[in-house]
């Protein structure tokens, strides 16, 4: 049962008992006081039944619960010399170290909420700092800058926007996700950037089609720890 409707409950029954004290030591009329004492306690029972069933028809909503474990493959990595950058690109990464360098940063996430996700959407805000180099196959240089994500795979529910920052990559392209199990997303990032420092990503979970309260997590990524 939600809180307001336990609140609303014990205030009634308050109003009932306050109620029923006045009408029994108050002077009898037609009605004797136990009397009206009966008639009043009715109309409360009537009351509380009505917003029991009111209750019953609106249940508590259940809330995502997400386990989020960060890791890199170190192994997967790319490389992409300073001289084959375009000259924005230079400036961008130009307190990078020669060449700079990508990783495969990747999010274990396990559904550990007790129901099955029904459609999730998972959102993820990154910063746009570790964008890395990109460029067309055609191009003999790299002349963007771009997240590689297993996020892409499926373009039909991905929503893409960007900030002064940031930028937000959303998909709901999973039609299930059974509780226990895991899935993981990852992105190619830019994570040797000379100085190490630690930086947050934002990752939520909702469900548009579950009567579920969504989650969202800020995790601090340090690449000292993930490259060790």
């Amino acid at each position: 049962m939600k809180t307001k409707y336990l609140i609303f409950m014990v205030f009634l029954i308050l109003v009932a008992v306050g109620f029923g004290l006045v009408v029994v030591f108050s002077p009898l009329g037609e009605y004797s006081g136990l009397d009206k004492a009966i008639q009043s306690a009715a109309v409360f029972a009537a009351l509380l039944a009505a917003v029991t069933a009111l209750s019953a028809a609106d249940p508590k909503m259940r809330t995502v619960k997400v386990k989020i474990e960060p890791s890199v493959d170190k192994a997967d990595f790319g490389e992409y010399r300073k001289d084959e950058l375009s000259e924005s690109l230079k400036q961008a990464y130009q307190n990078f170290p020669d060449p700079v360098k990508s990783h495969k940063v990747q999010f274990k996430m396990t559904n550990i909420s007790g129901f099955t996700l029904k459609n999730p959407t998972l959102t993820f805000r990154l910063p746009l700092q570790k964008q890395h180099p990109y460029r067309h196959k055609v191009s003999e240089i790299y002349s963007y800058r771009t997240f590689h994500s297993n996020l892409w795979n499926s373009q039909i529910e991905l929503r893409l926007l960007e900030f002064a920052d940031t930028c937000i990559l959303s998909n709901c392209n999973l039609p299930y996700w059974d509780n226990q199990n895991d899935i993981t997303i990852w992105f190619r990032m830019v994570l040797e950037d000379g100085k190490l420092e630690p930086f947050v990503v934002e990752v939520s979970v909702n469900c548009k089609n579950e009567n579920a309260n969504g989650v969202t997590k800020k995790l601090k990524i340090d690449p000292k720890d993930l490259m060790k």
